[in-house]
């Protein structure tokens, strides 16, 4: 079947389609009004009759009832009309000619449902009591008549109608398969003869005209391939230049991050030998010396293995705090407190670290109290790692600094903490490098211990507190050279308070899911 024989019945099916589902509709609601009218005319009528017959049957006049009645010989449709007095028994009927029903002796007998009727009941009123009830049945032939009337109407609309939609049909199909068949036929002529001069024609500027274009289009490129190829070998070359740079580029990456694991399992090595020997070493002591030995050396001996179990449970604690973090969600207990008070809090961990190498710790706040809300434990936290830094890389003798600061921004609170140290800086390219899981600076990594997991922790920790950590360099106002570094964070003085579960896979804190 063609393009144009489809568009030809499909136009005059939707066209006939749209055309029979009005006249359904319109016939549908013409039957249904007809019937409806009809019911309340006859509804109108019994309560008339009840109303010119009230004192009649008051009166017990059957008589002048009956007269009444009669009157309903004028009007063929109504079969039958019955009154009925005040005990529900039948007062006076009227029957028509040939009707085939008879009125119901009593009113519980009344059928309200007669089949191809139309039926009315109503009640007898005078003075505001009932006294009786009129039932009224009437033939549907009124109705069915003019039912035949509208279905015969409609029928010769249709065959109108059908009649204008295929002749507009036969006209209008052609604005729209003629340039597609004109198109059809350059295209199997290009095919066959593979003469790419031919081009569509086309005077339509509508879809069928873009197509056309198109076409012309597709048809200029053919004839620009073999320009196109030659471009293309001229910069293969180039591509497999920037492919091969970027494949050494993954390669570095891949090494560096082999590197990275490498040197972590160095550290941790490094880091779990002094404990786990002292620990060994100290334990065989004890059990060797337990009889003899005096109560004071064997108490040293447990706190030195003591000792290397708590720094065999840092170690472990904070490879575990990094996988949480990475892995998903934490609870944060987020609650007023005092960022000095918290500060304080963190410096008394690690009084002792301090004054095994003779280091100075000062606290330099810009007010007194900072009222901030967070999760006083985890910022602590934060603190006893950028301290325990700062004390590893701070010759003995010198001094480590806590600076607090707070800054308004139109109605944003935020509140900034630094630790400074006096040690030996950090290279300038690897300030963000060092917050990295696994990762320590070049000029740290060989002498004084640690994971690379300290900063990292410290990083998801800020993040969640909406905040910000970096580092930086101390340098000399005057000889401009390294004299420590410099790590601070800054996070909103304001959060929500309370339990709150936060994502710490991502650098967005997600408050408002309650724990």
């Amino acid at each position: 079947m063609s393009i144009r024989q489809k568009l030809t019945f499909m136009m005059i099916g939707l066209s006939v389609t749209a055309v029979i589902l009005t006249i359904i509709s319109i016939g549908a609601y013409l039957i249904y009004d007809i019937r409806a009218s009809k019911a309340q005319e006859l509804s109108v009528t019994a309560a008339i009759t009840g109303d010119r017959n009230s004192a009649a049957v008051m009166f017990l006049d059957n008589e002048r009832v009956q007269r009444n009645l009669d009157i309903f010989r004028l009007n063929p449709s109504v079969m039958l009309s019955c009154i009925y007095n005040e005990q529900g028994i039948l007062f006076a009927a009227y029957q028509a000619d040939g009707s085939a029903i008879n009125c119901p002796q009593t009113t519980g007998e009344i059928k309200k449902d007669l089949p191809d009727m139309l039926v009315a009941l109503q009640d007898i009123r005078q003075n505001a009591q009932n006294i009786g009830k009129v039932y009224i049945a009437a033939d549907t032939r009124e109705i069915d008549a003019y039912i035949s009337r509208i279905l015969m109407i409609s029928g010769v609309i249709m065959l109108f109608v059908c009649a204008m939609v295929w002749l507009l049909t036969l006209y209008l199909q052609r604005t729209i398969s003629g340039p597609i068949l004109e198109l059809a036929a350059a295209a199997k002529s290009i095919t066959e003869n593979h003469d790419y001069s031919i081009e569509a024609k086309s005077a339509y500027k509508d879809e069928t005209g873009v197509l056309a274009q198109a076409f012309n289009n597709m048809i200029a490129a053919v004839r620009e391939r073999d320009k196109q190829l030659q471009k293309v070998n001229e910069t293969l070359e180039q591509k497999v230049a920037m492919r091969t740079r970027q494949l050494e580029e993954s390669k570095r990456k891949a090494e560096t991050a082999s590197e990275a694991k490498s040197e972590f399992l160095r550290n941790m090595s490094h880091e779990f030998r002094p404990p786990l020997h002292a620990m060994v070493s100290f334990s065989s002591y004890g059990i060797k010396e337990y009889e003899t030995a005096e109560r004071s050396q064997l108490k040293q001996y447990f706190e030195m293995m003591g000792r290397g179990a708590q720094r065999l449970a840092r170690l472990v604690d904070s490879v575990l705090d990094l996988a949480k973090m990475e892995e998903g969600e934490q609870i944060f207990c987020m609650q007023r407190a005092n960022m000095v008070e918290v500060a304080k809090r963190a410096a008394e961990t690690v009084e002792s670290l301090l004054k095994e190498k003779n280091l100075t710790l000062k606290i330099d706040t810009q007010e007194a109290h900072i009222d901030v809300v967070c999760d006083q434990d985890k910022i602590v936290q934060v603190l006893t790692n950028l301290i325990g830094n700062a004390i590893k890389f701070t010759p003995a003798g010198k001094s480590i600094t806590i600076k607090t600061s707070v800054s308004q921004q139109d109605h944003d609170r935020k509140v900034t903490v630094a630790v400074i140290d006096e040690g030996v800086g950090i290279p300038d390219e690897e300030v963000e490098l060092i917050f990295e899981s696994f990762r320590q600076s070049s000029r740290t990594n060989t002498g004084a211990g640690g994971t690379g997991l300290g900063l990292a922790i410290c990083r998801n920790i800020i993040d969640a507190h909406n905040g910000k950590i970096w580092a930086q360099n101390n340098k000399d106002a005057d000889s401009k050279e390294q004299t420590g570094a410099r790590v601070s964070f800054t996070m909103p003085c304001v959060l929500a308070e309370g339990n709150r579960v936060i994502s710490t896979k991502s650098t967005e804190a997600v408050y408002g899911k309650a724990a």
